[in-house]
């Protein structure tokens, strides 16, 4: 009997800690459709969202997120999008070397990622990433 509950017991907690899905914009485009199929005067009925979550296998919160995305757009009387948002570039900006002052230093002076780093001022580190990149 203690096995039973267990197991139980296990079965909710895997439900729970669910990872985040990042559905693509073809879902999400049919999910809004689906759920502009079921509106009735721009109203959803009340287990609407579940049966189309349940449908397309999204969970319920972004079924409502994206029929209130749509809503806000169609008042906005604005073509509705409910594509993912786009995420900024985040991080350091890159810092562009010269390569003009890379071709004045002596071929002496450039025989190692160590030399070619003191010649130009930067990091060893950024000159290998340079490199890496081609």
């Amino acid at each position: 009997m203690n096995k039973l509950v267990f197991f139980l017991y296990l079965d909710h907690a895997e439900q729970v800690n669910q990872l985040k899905h990042d559905y693509s914009n073809h879902v999400r485009q049919q999910v809004y459709q689906a759920l502009l199929m079921r509106s009735k005067n721009g109203k959803l009925g009340k287990n609407d969202t579940t049966i189309v979550g349940q449908q397309f296998g999204v969970k319920i919160r972004t079924v409502q997120r994206i029929w209130e995305q749509g809503k806000e757009q169609l008042a906005q009387n604005i073509p509705v999008n409910v594509h993912n948002r786009k995420r900024g570039r985040s991080g350091r900006k890159a810092i562009p070397i010269d390569l003009e002052k890379l071709r004045d230093i002596p071929l002496k002076n450039r025989m190692t990622i160590e030399d070619v780093a003191r010649e130009l001022g930067v990091s060893k580190s950024r000159i290998q990433s340079y490199l890496r990149k081609g």
